[in-house]
């Protein structure tokens, strides 16, 4: 049950409505005496008919009709809107006083649900509108059994909607609080004996079902099994879908009438492709293809044809720079007389690669061998430059020779007594002549002549002084001689290298051999491939019609333009023969599709594949289809047999299981017993779930389920009969909370703060908000006002104005207005 909206009018003084809205908590608040009470009173009065009537404290007592209406000759009347089971019901109630005593009617409507606005005026309006039933009752008995029919039962609204926020905890303590409603109580325990006998006849039908279900099984998987040999070259045919319990028998009819199309248009489809494949083999879509292919086959070929040309090229410029090479070096000078390298001019050859050769470091060689040899001759011609000889071997030799001799000299200086003489050259030779006066007188000087010559002081030298410059004079000719033998192996080097350049340059005329016979190679290599390119692009110019355009391959540089130009034949060529293709295969658009963006040559070698492949399949698809259906022809009637059978067994079954779980469940919670023990379990883990939210420091509290609905409640293992007043809000928050949950109920409740500590209504609203949003509590209204308590509580205002909240104003003794509030100003 869930309440929609109370609209009060001129009862208890009360006037305006109350809005229950889902997900929130409903708080009414109004000052003492202001008729907080008179609404939950009201409440109490119409959904809780008079019935068993209990001694209870002065605030719990039922209201008396005739306080209802205080003014004399004065009518009012309470409309209550709720939801049970899927329905709208309105509950409408007139009051009219004449003299001492008030008279009442009561009436009860039904109407379809409708979707509503939360709005107050709104909701209101659209409920009016509704289009309402009148239930037909009227007298208190038809009502409380009405309420009764659709699942409201008052003597759980009366704990439920409580004058006092405590009440519940006694009850619970003395094991009055969970009870089973009277007025079902009666039924169900004649229901519990009769389910427990139609149970012991239904497991005896159960075991004729089983039989029955065995044997079927037996003999469908026989079926199944011959199908699935029968089928078993058939892939796409899935024996699991096929033999579907209930569908089998049409399913293998649907198949029937499948296969049996199928083989109608199999001889048609495989004498199309035949003729197809026939067009795909033509001779001109082998001349076609033949055209197409050597243009393949020649494209790759375009670097090789450019490296041919650039080779003839360089071979005929290497050709004629070795005939030049050997013209200069038959120039060399003889090995006797190397000094011509002076003047000889070697060859460019920085640049040149040398890597053509047979041999390139041979051919090198010869170059490096003249620049090494001209290199040493220059010393050479250095050195003679500067002594004043020809850079000759025998003329080095000879002042080399002086040089030794003048050397000797000095190593021994003499001390001569004796006459002077004369030195002198004369044709080129060195003499010694005697003053004609000293022959004359000395005749001995004449006679047996030393050859080498002598050194001695001259006059004018002292002694030191000469020996001084003998060694001055030694020095510099140890240096003279160095020199002089340097160039003399520099002159025997350039000899010996002359010598092996004239050896070596014999290795051109053997290159010069090589060179001309690769060049014939290349040349025939190179006439091969312009004949393959020039034949294969006329060819295809020829065979798909196209306009020949002529092609400059007698070059490196100009092979691009002529292959741009057989590239773009041969696309045209490709358009041509791919359009042939498209209309050639105008029955076959999906393989068209298939095969878009392929190279017209490659889709006539996979469609020829592809269609000797079909045909192939389908021709053994024939006999598999002719096979499965000759199955299904022999067997269809026993299948559909045994089909109808097990469906008879299964609605059976079906009305057996759905016949023993309603019996059972029936069994079940008509368990009076069982019914006491799940509520009581359950208010048990309720109240310890608000006992700890409410007071989260209290380890102490125990609050446990004995037996038959009673309670213990202790604090460290203690038992306590009179909790603190915000112990018993928490209990009997808990055990509210468990009642509604299992009979679907609201919570409405009075003197909701009065009782509770005010350091733990923080706790308590948090709680109250937390649950109203949950899918288990329907609806929790709470009444109350205590000013420290609530508005100018900082901790409780946030939880607060997050509810819906009415302020209760009296304008009057007997005149209470109910007004929607927005929220609480912090104080």
């Amino acid at each position: 049950m869930k309440l929609v909206l109370a609209n009060f009018d001129n009862v208890l003084g009360l006037n305006g409505c109350v809005n229950f809205v889902e997900g929130k908590p409903l708080l009414i608040y109004g000052e003492n005496i202001a008729g907080k009470s008179n609404i939950i009173n009201m409440l109490r009065y119409c959904l809780i008919p008079k019935w068993k009537e209990k001694k209870r404290y002065a605030e719990e007592k039922r209201l008396q009709k005739n306080e209802i209406l205080l003014q004399k000759n004065s009518s009012g009347s309470v409309e209550i809107y709720f939801e049970q089971n899927k329905k709208f019901y309105k509950l409408y109630f007139f009051f009219a006083r004449k003299g001492k005593n008030v008279g009442q009617t009561q009436k009860m409507f039904e109407s379809n649900i409708v979707e509503l606005r939360n709005e107050d005026d709104e909701r209101f309006q659209a409920l009016r509108e509704l289009e309402w039933k009148d239930l037909g009752v009227s007298s208190l008995k038809s009502f409380k059994e009405k309420l009764a029919e659709i699942g409201i039962y008052p003597e759980i609204l009366d704990i439920l909607i409580s004058p006092s926020n405590v009440r519940n905890f006694s009850e619970a303590i003395n094991g009055s609080v969970v009870r089973v409603p009277e007025i079902i109580a009666a039924k169900i325990s004649n229901i519990h004996a009769n389910t427990s006998r139609y149970l012991d006849n239904l497991k005896k039908l159960h075991g004729v079902i089983v039989l029955e279900r065995e044997e079927f099984e037996g003999r469908w998987k026989e079926l199944k099994t011959g199908f699935e040999e029968a089928s078993k070259n058939l892939p796409q045919i899935d024996s699991g879908e096929i033999f579907t319990v209930g569908k089998t028998f049409q399913n293998l009819e649907n198949l029937r009438n499948t296969l049996s199309k199928e083989l109608e248009s199999i001889p048609e489809k495989a004498s199309e492709m035949r003729e197809t494949l026939k067009l795909l083999s033509s001779e001109k879509y082998n001349i076609w293809t033949s055209a197409i292919n050597k243009i393949v086959a020649i494209t790759p070929k375009k670097e090789g044809l450019k490296s041919l040309l650039e080779k003839e090229r360089v071979f005929e410029n290497i050709e004629e720079t070795l005939k030049e090479w050997k013209i200069v070096f038959q120039q060399l000078p003889s090995e006797s007389s190397p000094e011509g390298l002076l003047t000889f001019t070697l060859p460019k050859y920085e640049e040149f690669d040398f890597n053509i050769f047979s041999n390139p470091d041979r051919i090198k060689s010869i170059f490096f061998s003249i620049e090494e040899a001209k290199g040493s001759l220059n010393k050479a011609s250095q050195i003679s430059e500067k002594y004043r000889v020809s850079p000759k071997a025998s003329e080095i030799n000879e002042i080399i020779k002086s040089y030794d001799e003048l050397f000797k000299a000095l190593k021994t200086p003499i001390q001569p007594e004796g006459d002077p003489a004369l030195i002198s050259k004369q044709k080129e030779r060195t003499v010694v002549s005697i003053p004609l006066n000293v022959a004359l007188a000395k005749m001995e000087y004449l006679r047996g002549i030393e050859p080498t010559p002598l050194i001695h002081k001259p006059a004018q030298f002292d002694e030191t002084q000469f020996k001084e410059e003998i060694s001055r004079l030694r020095g510099q000719i140890g240096t003279f001689r160095t020199e002089l033998r340097e160039a003399k192996s520099n002159l025997s080097k350039v000899k010996k290298l002359v010598k092996k350049v004239k050896q070596l340059r014999d290795s051109l005329n053997h290159e010069i051999e090589i060179l001309e016979k690769n060049k014939e190679r290349n040349k025939k290599d190179l006439e091969k491939m312009l004949e393959e390119w020039r034949t294969t692009y006329h060819h295809l110019c020829e065979v798909f019609k196209l306009v020949h355009e002529e092609i400059d391959l007698s070059s490196k540089d100009s092979v691009d333009a002529a292959s741009e130009v057989i590239s773009k034949k041969y696309k045209e060529a490709q358009e041509i023969f791919a359009q042939d293709l498209i209309q050639q295969l105008r029955n076959y658009p999906e393989i068209v599709e298939k095969y878009e963006g392929i190279k017209p040559m490659e889709i006539v070698e996979m469609v020829t594949q592809d269609f000797e492949r079909r045909i192939e399949e389908i021709t053994t698809l024939q006999q598999e289809y002719k096979k499965v259906n000759e199955w299904i022809l022999s067997n269809s009637n026993q299948t559909k047999s045994l089909e109808n059978r097990n469906r008879t067994r299964e609605i059976i079954s079906i009305v057996l299981a759905i016949a023993q779980e309603i019996l059972v469940r029936m069994h079940e919670k008509t368990d009076i017993n069982r019914i006491v023990e799940e509520l009581a379990e359950k208010i048990e883990e309720n109240v310890k779930d608000v006992y700890s939210k409410i007071f989260p420091e209290d380890q102490t509290f125990s609050f446990a389920h004995l037996k038959e609905g009673q309670f213990l409640s202790s604090i460290s293992n203690e038992p306590i009969t009179h909790p603190s007043g915000s112990q018993r809000v928490a209990l009997s928050a808990g055990i509210m909370l468990s009642i509604a949950e299992t009979f679907g109920l609201p919570i409405i409740l009075d003197e909701a703060f009065d009782r509770i500590d005010v350091n733990r209504l923080k706790y308590f609203a948090e709680y109250i908000t937390g649950i109203a949003k949950g899918s288990d509590i329907h609806q929790i209204c709470l009444a109350g006002y205590t000013t420290f308590n609530i508005e100018k509580n900082p901790e409780v205002i946030p939880f607060i104005n997050s509810w819906k909240i009415y302020l209760i104003e009296r304008t009057g003794i007997l005149n209470k207005n109910i007004k929607p509030l927005k929220e609480f100003s912090v104080a």
